[in-house]
């Protein structure tokens, strides 16, 4: 009897390897090389791809940019366009992504520091029908420190849901810039409800609010909004190209070992909530004050806002040069350093 229960396990174990065999080899990539893809397949691009025609992606199918750069002349997004960590796509033509009243999900997913540069256009679609069909969306997600950089316009055509969306690190961020207008179908229909997408508007907009997003615009400049403007982004709307550059600032970072030899002194006060031996908190070298805690955070002041350059309307009036707040609009903490407010701002130790 036993003997019979355990051949009963063992056929079935074989039907369940037999089910994840089949499943992982169709879901295997097929090297993309410019053939027409089909829905229910996945394509993947290795290394680089360049073609001088546009790219259809149709619904239930997946390209994937694995490494490298994919250089087209356009693409419509009906399926899923995967760009990989450190993969981009530039594209001398306009991008759609999914196709009005189709009630299917179309998506371009950026990973981390990847990015999507095009000198054309960008027409994000609605599936819903204006929302009479909900359930299905078309949008952009971006991972951490990804860019998006559209030269011409951009429109969305959604409501109901925004069309840019954050699935990076909470504690990183993603620029999603357009040079011209942006525009987009009124109501309650925004770019972005996550904080972390900084949305760059260096023309005009009508018809679509902000959102939750980090907004700055509409024509926007380094100057207009200074906190948020990425380093390697171009003030010029006729310079496209920018993208590569501000990935490569924010790799453009650098530490350096501490100063080394005898210290001037040592901490005498400290407050913890840890267990520490009697030495503590003078093992600590140049220190005045110690804290530390595993489990809580420090908290400084919050205000709502203060200008770069203090204004009457500042939530602090008169400042104090080292003075150190959290700006809760500029979503920073800044330092007065005597005559402006700076977001600190992460740099070479020196």
């Amino acid at each position: 009897m036993n003997n019979l229960f355990f051949f009963s396990i063992d056929k079935k174990m074989i039907f369940l390897l037999m089910l994840v065999f089949y499943g992982v080899a169709g879901a295997q990539c097929i090297p993309y090389t410019g053939q027409a893809m089909t829905s229910g397949n996945t394509y993947c691009i290795s290394g680089g791809y360049s073609t001088v025609s546009g790219i259809t992606i149709p619904n239930g199918a997946t390209l994937i940019v694995q490494s490298g750069q994919l250089d087209v002349a356009g693409i419509q997004v009906m399926g899923f366009l995967d760009i990989n960590d450190g993969a981009s796509v530039v594209s001398t033509g306009s991008i759609s992504i999914g196709t009005f009243g189709s009630q299917q999900n179309s998506k371009i997913r950026l990973g981390t520091k990847s990015f999507l540069s095009l000198t054309g256009s960008v027409i994000q679609d609605d599936p819903t029908f204006g929302g009479l069909y909900p359930g299905t969306t078309s949008v952009i997600e971006m991972g951490t420190y990804s860019v998006v950089e559209i030269c011409g316009t951009f429109t969305q055509r959604s409501t109901t849901y925004p069309s840019v969306n954050y699935v990076g690190s909470p504690t990183g961020r993603a620029y999603c810039i357009a040079k011209a207008e942006v525009s987009g179908s009124g109501g309650s229909a925004v770019i972005s409800n996550d904080s972390q997408i900084i949305a760059i508007a260096m023309g005009p907009t009508t018809g679509i609010g902000p959102g939750g997003s980090s907004f700055c615009g509409p024509n926007a400049t380094s100057a207009t909004c200074p906190t948020l403007w990425p380093p390697g982004l171009s003030n010029s709307i006729a310079d496209c190209g920018n993208a590569p550059n501000i990935i490569n600032v924010i790799d453009d970072y650098c530490t350096k070992p501490g100063a080394t030899g005898t210290p001037d002194g040592f901490t005498n006060f400290g407050i913890t909530i840890q267990q520490k031996t009697n030495s503590w908190p003078e093992n600590i070298p140049n220190g005045f004050l110690a804290m530390e805690s595993k489990e809580k955070g420090f908290v400084i002041t919050r205000v709502q806002h203060v200008s770069q350059t203090p204004q009457s309307g500042d939530a602090i009036a008169d400042p104090k040069e080292g003075m150190i707040v959290y700006d809760i609009q500029d979503k920073c903490i800044k330092l007065y350093n005597g005559t402006e407010w700076k977001c600190v701002q992460r740099s070479c130790n020196d």
